[in-house]
């Protein structure tokens, strides 16, 4: 498994992380028995407008995971906005670090990026050293060309670009803040002790390249536009009178990791080196900078989204097929696949089979299968599979050969086949229907059963 996969699942499955889902999941009804408050979760709405939107619209911590999110939270004001003055960071404010490192050093992912950094030295870190390094990595003060900088401020609370003063009715730019329950929390947000000034305004979703447009489809990473109107404290952590418009014009953060998640992230990240990863299905390229010359030092990290993947899947006989990756392009194409719509058999590629009722958590476990019942090969570039609610999974580059089987697994943060009566649509790359089959209540009732067509 992916390391980075790895510390993810150890933060959200077992650890205080929590999972996030997207707000159109939430209203159509499909999070019905899904939520669950004793283990927390997050809902993101991608699609909002409008300066007052909130883009996290729901967030449920439970008293059980909240601790390394207070002691993270107490740290945001040991920093001054403006990079030309240095952090004065007092004996009390070392504490506050100590235990934060404390509190974070024990849990899952922490220990999971100790041992992958171990590795990658030849040799197993103890925790005293991995807290150092901690240490080193986010709470080391140097230098960023003339500015004054720290990993920490720059990466979990976000700092004013230019040196100087400026006044506060022109906003000037916002330089890190990837820490998604600190925009929650400047965004109005409240825990269990208050609720917080809504400091936040917000631009609109920023996702950029070639599949820009996937980026809503998950809930797990938001890229965005806004505006903070930032508070000012002095070097002694008191919050002063004066605020400080800035602006991030294209900014980001994963959805639902724990401080010490995305520490752990971090960690592998600036001393193991691996840049790219898949996350729930989801590719990143791992943006890092160091802080100045100190290659043990943070400068900044954050995801980069690069699109959703579809993974090579199984065949109903076992057999492996090539490799082949996808994403969603959009929303949903219900009218594809409603009930009304007939089945088609087509003389390119059709839908030969479908798994749609895995055993267990059924994520990424849904497959597709397709066959090539033509003489000639056929590039399924841009190829669309519509699954039963209307969920796109665009196909990439990839040859399936005559009379070849191609078996695709579903990848999504949630399953979209029904395990009742339903249809699936496969569009070529001129969103002609080739194939649509139908399968029944009864064929989906059985588990880990694939369905011929």
């Amino acid at each position: 498994m992916d390391i980075y996969q790895k510390i993810w699942d150890a933060d959200i499955l077992e650890g205080n992380g929590v999972k996030s889902y997207r707000k159109d999941q939430q209203d159509s009804g499909e999070l019905n028995g899904v939520l669950d408050k004793t283990k927390g979760y997050v809902i993101v709405d991608e699609e909002v407008s409008g300066k007052n939107a909130k883009v996290i619209t729901e967030v449920v911590i439970p008293p059980s995971k909240i601790e390394t999110y207070d002691l993270c939270r107490r740290l945001f004001n040991n920093y001054i906005l403006d990079p030309g003055e240095r952090d004065q960071i007092s004996s009390f404010e070392r504490e506050e670090e100590r235990e934060f490192i404390e509190a974070i050093l024990p849990t899952k992912p922490i220990q999971i990026a100790k041992e992958a950094v171990g590795r990658n030295r030849g040799r197993a870190l103890t925790d005293i050293e991995f807290a150092l390094a901690i240490e080193e990595a986010f709470f080391f003060q140097g230098k960023a060309g003339s500015k004054n900088a720290s990993g920490f401020e720059h990466v979990f609370v976000g700092e004013q670009k230019d040196i100087g003063e400026k006044p506060d009715e022109i906003a000037v730019q916002l330089g890190g803040y990837h820490f998604w329950y600190k925009y929650f929390l400047d965004d109005g947000g409240k825990n269990s002790i208050m609720e917080f000034p809504d400091r936040i305004s917000y631009g609109k979703s920023e996702y950029r390249g070639p599949n820009a447009s996937q980026g809503i489809l998950v809930p797990e990473v938001i890229t965005l536009s806004y505006t903070w109107r930032a508070p000012e404290f002095d070097n002694s952590g008191n919050l002063t009178d004066k605020t400080q418009l800035l602006n991030k014009p294209i900014g980001g953060f994963w959805v639902g990791c724990s401080p010490e998640g995305l520490v752990a992230l971090s960690m592998v990240r600036l001393l193991v080196g691996l840049s790219d990863t898949v996350i729930n299905n989801a590719q990143y390229k791992l943006k890092l900078f160091n802080l100045g010359n100190n290659r043990n030092s943070i400068r900044t990290f954050y995801p980069e989204f690069r699109g959703i993947s579809v993974d090579r899947g199984s065949s109903p006989s076992g057999t492996d097929s090539r490799g082949a990756s996808g994403t969603s392009s959009s929303l949903l194409k219900k009218d594809i696949v409603a009930e009304e719509q007939p089945e088609v058999k087509g003389d390119l590629v059709n839908i030969a089979a479908a798994l749609v009722n895995a055993s267990g958590d059924e994520t990424g476990k849904e497959t597709v299968t397709l066959f090539n019942a033509s003489s000639e090969p056929i590039n399924l570039e841009n190829w669309q599979i519509i699954a039963p609610n209307g969920f796109i999974f665009t196909l990439t580059d990839t040859i399936i050969d005559p009379g070849d089987f191609l078996p695709l697994r579903m990848m999504a943060n949630t399953p979209q086949f029904r395990n009742k009566a339903g249809s699936i649509a496969l569009l070529d790359a001129d969103n002609v229907v080739q194939s649509r089959v139908k399968y029944t209540k009864a064929q989906s009732a059985r588990e880990d059963i694939f369905i011929s067509f």
